[in-house]
């Protein structure tokens, strides 16, 4: 992966680990031009093979991403219609959550709308005490809709969702760690430390198969269990008679930790 040191979108890969980073503090606001480079981050991911974890934040201290950019709203509508405008975001948020390695979010500050949804694309998400994570369209007179209503319901369950959406709460990162928005909370020096160290682990799991529990878990969950099962096969399928499997049981019985390869 290329290394980008500027613009809307930061771009940078340490070992297996690429960490991307929202580029506008302090609130990072989700404009037309982070879109379109977003878009094109997670798409080239999906094919680098030197890529096996990724990091999702946001620069400074204060914030992940307020959402929307609401100077650019009228405008983009304008300028791609509305089911275009909505339809380009709905993608990244799938080209994140379908991302065959897996990405851990960095929640600093305030994690709301678009930036909660796009955090709620994610497979994991660590939030700094202080953190404040919610849905608050409704007070706008509109709708989430960049997958909000269905990924935050999918992911806590319908009653807390429609809590904080109808009643346009913005919960604590201790609440959203009771109710199982994010999977861990830590003091905010301590933030990028632990995503960093989290996605280090998981890149050091053998592609082949985090590739296929993703695609199992992920596009499973919303499947009967019959076809569920089936891509649970697929990815047994892709697995067996790998290098990386050959690896995983020489390594147990040789009581050494396994060197995975993706091969």
């Amino acid at each position: 992966m290329k290394n980008v040191e500027n613009g809307p979108v930061l771009c940078r890969q340490t070992g297996l680990v690429a960490t991307i980073t929202l580029n506008k503090p302090p609130h990072n606001p989700l404009g037309m031009a982070a879109i379109d480079r977003l878009e094109e981050v997670f798409t080239d991911l999906s094919s680098d093979e030197s890529v096996r974890a990724v990091v999702f934040t946001g620069a400074g201290d204060r914030t992940f991403s307020v959402g929307a950019d609401i100077k650019e709203f009228g405008t983009g509508i304008e300028r791609m219609g509305l089911k275009d405008f909505i339809g380009q975001r709905l993608r990244v948020a799938d080209l994140i959550e379908g991302l065959p390695k897996p990405v851990v979010c960095a929640i600093r500050g305030a994690c709301v709308g678009g930036g909660l949804e796009f955090a709620l694309a994610c497979h994991f998400r660590i939030a700094e005490e202080g953190a404040r994570i919610g849905l608050p369209e409704i007070e706008l007179g509109i709708v989430p809709a960049w997958g909000g209503t269905q990924r935050l319901t999918r992911t806590v369950g319908r009653a807390h969702a429609l809590d904080m959406i109808l009643r346009a709460r913005k919960i604590s990162a201790e609440e959203a760690l009771r109710i199982g928005l994010v999977h861990e909370v830590c003091p905010p020096a301590e933030l990028l430390d632990r995503a960093r160290a989290l996605a280090d682990e998981l890149a050091e799991k053998p592609p082949i198969a985090v590739a296929g529990v993703l695609k199992a878990v992920i596009q499973g969950a919303s499947l009967p269990l019959e076809q569920g099962l089936a891509l649970e096969y697929e990815a047994v399928e892709a697995t067996s008679g790998t290098r990386d499997a050959a690896e995983g049981i020489i390594a147990f019985l040789e009581k050494r930790k396994p060197v995975f390869r993706g091969e």
